[in-house]
């Protein structure tokens, strides 16, 4: 029954009334239960109680001695069971109720958006083929125990021999160790099971056991200058290490890992999106093994849970553990946190748009790593406008808040791929109309006979087309905004297209659609805008015998959908990867010499404060795909207007100036990061 008013967040519990929050409803609601079997009960705990007759679990927030005025006289049901203590400490319940001051939102909704699904009120079935939970067993650090027998010590040689832990049903079915003999093992403190979450296979019980662990890699000397200082950075510091694509800052990662993991520290990896979850696991079970914990929503809510429950037991246990997932493992209740790292910081996946509390990682990132008293690293080739300025010098010349550690070249000395633009215009009045240019077509003719692979950036899907001039580049931009305005269809009717028009997405001035270019009269005036399907297409048709993968949202939905595309490529399956602004992030292959994209215009012309900035992160983030092996690479740019400042830096490479010219340019319109921008969205009939 829902109590009268809200108590403050976990407030101390005593024995007697227990104030239950439950997911109901929005925000979710405070119920009274009784605790008649004087149950071990605490604020923070998980407890099973009844609502409306069905199970729910609930959180503990408050508690009384004595029976609250408003359910005198009422029937009020019991705690059925505790199924979690201690589920939430102070240090979360900090960070949280800054997030939510931050957010303006609800404390519990907060919480709830924290939290796993299924954690709280009715889990959620996971669908099929959404992967398996796998047991690993491993050697336990921290017991004096001894073996008592031969074969228990035969038993720990075999783990100490594979990194010191295996898969349990390798060591069944290969080692021949009996599961009696582990479990008395276990009973015995001598070793620790753990749950793993295993990808989802098609047949068979399938699946490597854990390898040899892999030692690190010897550090450059920007490498271990950026080491140290991150060592010797104080507590609640943030950092960001901005390295040129391929420079090795996952390594920079994995090393400052380790050594807070030794002083038995957690340790907190975030990337933007699932696609780069695969690769960035693999690289951390290689070096720490198998027990790193997985941790996002591509996962079941079964698996999730399983993850938060580790976090919580690691925690709880005093031990160490490295978690790596994207933007809501931020969230996860990991303690003694010694490090945290948001690898891609600029990537605007970080931030949450729906359901509230829209909150940016980046920032909640900040602030566990302030209360907590971990160091925060930001990675990137290509950081954020926001986070560059922080680097700089404050009023009086007093320093940025976040400590700038360049890494400046590639590993092995290995050259940036030069970048070679396409006038579009040119090829038009050539005569060449097609989406593909002829240079473009010329380096993929040659792919196959070279050994070599492409990967192909068409820049449409999640952006709408505008109106621009195939012959001077023009875009037909709002009288009053100087963006690009953006066409709109109308419903079809009786079998004929809708209308069109242009409509600006910052003050809503529209206009009609034109059939000739205001600067130069040109009837080459059209839409802008070709997606993946149109590419493949058309490659498909002019290359006979090019094999192609498609890369984007419509085929790498479901489990592991990214890593089978990716592994499929990488072992040589296809010679072109075309996909969409997902193929420029993190993805090391070693095989591709370059880098194309398609319409960089598509990019450029976008009603956005920040289009810019995130067109030449994009553009520059995809060049570092190129040459990352032993043959040299080189990036291809199509684009109808070559002297765009954004296009130009592209050529240069000079992020930095860029950064720069757009600050001033920030600055000046008393924009982002000068000001802030709210959105109040009202709704209703």
């Amino acid at each position: 029954m829902p109590a009268n008013s809200l108590p403050p967040f976990l407030r101390t519990a005593a024995p007697g009334w227990l104030e239950v929050w439950l997911e109901a409803g929005r925000e979710g609601r405070i119920f009274t239960y009784a605790n008649p079997q004087a149950l071990a009960i605490g604020v923070g705990d998980l407890v099973r109680v009844r609502l409306q007759g069905r199970p729910h679990t609930g959180l503990v927030v408050a508690s009384a001695t004595a029976c609250p005025a408003a359910m005198e006289g009422r029937s009020i049901l019991p705690v059925e069971a505790v199924l979690q203590s201690a589920a939430i400490d102070p240090h979360w319940q900090a960070l949280l109720e800054e997030v939510a001051r931050h957010c303006h939102t609800g404390l519990f909704r907060c919480l709830k958006s924290a939290l796993p699904p299924g954690w709280l009120g009715q889990a959620r079935r996971t669908p099929a083929g959404q992967g398996r939970i796998l047991w690993t067993v491993r050697l336990n650090p921290d017991t004096s125990a001894v073996a008592s027998h031969p074969r228990q010590q035969e038993l720990l040689d075999h783990l100490a021999s594979h990194g010191g832990a295996r898969w349990l049903r390798d060591l069944v079915q290969e080692g021949g160790f009996g599961r009696s003999l582990i479990g008395t093992m276990e009973r015995r403190g001598l070793l620790l099971k753990e749950a793993i979450r295993g990808p989802a296979r098609s047949g068979g019980s399938g699946g490597d056991g854990p390898t040899p662990l892999e030692a690190p890699q010897r550090a450059s000397p920007a490498q271990a200058e950026a080491l140290a200082a991150i060592a010797d950075a104080p507590p609640g510091q943030a950092l960001l290490l901005w390295g040129v694509t391929g420079s090795g800052k996952t390594e920079v990662y994995l090393q400052a890992a380790a050594r807070e993991l030794a002083a038995g520290r957690s340790v907190l990896i975030l990337a933007p999106e699932i696609g780069l979850i695969p690769q960035l696991l693999d690289r951390c079970r290689r070096r720490f093994g198998v027990a790193v914990i997985e941790y996002h929503s591509g996962m079941g809510d079964s698996e999730r849970v399983v993850a938060w429950r580790r976090c919580l037991e690691a925690t709880l246990q005093r031990e160490p553990c490295l978690a790596v997932g994207t933007r809501s493992a931020v969230f996860l209740p990991l303690g003694h946190l010694g490090l945290i790292v948001l690898d891609e910081e600029h990537d605007a996946s970080y931030k949450q748009e729906s359901p509230m509390p829209c909150y940016h990682a980046r920032e909640v990132a900040r602030l566990r790593a302030r209360l907590s008293g971990a160091r925060l690293v930001l990675g990137s080739a290509t950081p954020s406008l926001e986070t560059w300025w922080r680097c700089q010098s404050g009023p009086q010349g007093l320093p940025g808040d976040t400590r700038l550690l360049p890494l400046p070249e590639r590993i092995g000395q290995r050259p940036l791929p030069p970048v070679r633009l396409v006038d579009m215009r040119q090829e038009l009045v050539d005569g060449h109309r097609r989406l593909i240019s002829r240079p473009l077509m010329a380096r993929l003719e040659r792919l196959q006979e070279r050994g070599e692979q492409a990967v192909v950036l068409v820049p449409r899907r999640g952006y709408r087309s505008f109106l621009s001039c195939r012959s001077c580049g023009e875009v037909v931009l709002c009288p009053h905004c100087d963006v690009a305005l953006t066409v709109h269809r109308g419903a079809r009717a009786g079998g004929q297209e809708g209308r069109e028009w242009l409509r600006c997405h910052w003050c809503d001035h529209r206009q009609e659609m034109g059939d000739r270019c205001g600067h130069c009269g040109s009837t080459a005036f059209k839409p802008f805008g070709a997606g993946t399907q149109r590419v493949m297409e058309q490659l498909a048709t002019e290359l006979e015998g090019l094999r192609l993968i498609r890369f984007d949202r419509d085929t790498t939905r479901g489990r592991d959908g990214h890593r089978r595309l990716l592994e499929r490529f990488a072992a040589g399956e296809a010679d072109v990867l075309v996909g969409t602004q997902m193929l420029a992030k993190g993805m090391d292959l070693p095989a591709v010499t370059l880098a194309a994209v398609l319409a960089a215009d598509g990019l450029l012309h976008r009603p956005d404060l920040r289009a810019s900035e995130q067109c030449l992160q994009l553009l520059l983030q995809l060049a570092g795909r190129a040459g990352r092996g032993e043959r040299p690479g080189e990036v291809l740019v199509q684009t109808y207007t070559p002297d765009h400042p954004v296009i130009r830096h592209l050529v240069d490479g000079r992020y930095g100036a860029f950064l720069a010219e757009e600050l001033e340019l920030r600055r000046q319109g008393g924009m982002v990061p000068f000001g802030r921008a709210c959105l109040l969205r009202l709704a209703g009939p």
